[in-house]
């Protein structure tokens, strides 16, 4: 209960306040751990981070497999509503690391070439999923058939990543669904 508990006061305070500038004396406060018992679940914040990765890794996983099950909706009405989630989370962090992904991935240090990749693997997999979502969607005819789901699955990772990063400088969490919405439109 107390590892998670600093996992998941560490995934804000990462996006909040930066991963460097969060000291282990200030997870010990806002999490209300020991500190004692925070070294006794982490051995450094280099660990913390690795968990906190996995953190969101394991929370957009979540969210994905929900919008992939649920084959009653069109493909468009699934990814806006994985996107809806991803908004009130952006909204709910008043902002603060768009993308959590690409925000730690900038901040960790340099030696952590092993959590980059993990990174790294987590797009790769996103990529993968959206690509068999867009495949369902021309199966069921609601894309063209002409597109290659690969190539438009590697557009549309790049293309929310923007907007999440626009809606992150802008306060406007309306952006992401926006301009998901015009890439549906040019699918069609």
């Amino acid at each position: 209960m107390n590892r998670k508990r600093v996992i998941e006061i560490a995934a804000n305070l990462f996006l909040e306040m930066g991963f460097l500038y969060t000291s282990m004396d200030e997870l010990v406060r806002v999490s209300k751990v020991s500190k004692s018992n925070v070294y006794y679940h982490f051995s450094n914040k280099e660990e913390i981070l690795e968990s906190v990765v996995d953190y969101w890794i394991a929370m957009y996983n979540y969210a994905m497999e929900e919008v992939l099950n649920q084959q009653q909706f069109s493909v468009e009405q699934r990814v806006i509503m994985f996107l809806t989630h991803l908004s009130q989370g952006v909204q709910e962090r008043e902002f603060k690391g768009g993308c959590p992904f690409i925000t730690l991935a900038i901040q960790c240090p340099a030696q952590a070439i092993q959590l980059k990749e993990r990174i790294g693997m987590f797009f790769t997999e996103l990529q993968s999923k959206v690509s068999l979502l867009i495949t369902q969607g021309i199966e069921r005819g609601e894309f063209r058939n002409t597109i290659q789901p690969e190539e438009v699955a590697a557009l549309f990772i790049t293309n929310l990543e923007g907007a999440l990063f626009i809606a992150e400088t802008q306060k406007d969490a309306t952006i992401i669904i926006k301009t998901v919405q015009q890439f549906m439109q040019l699918l069609r």
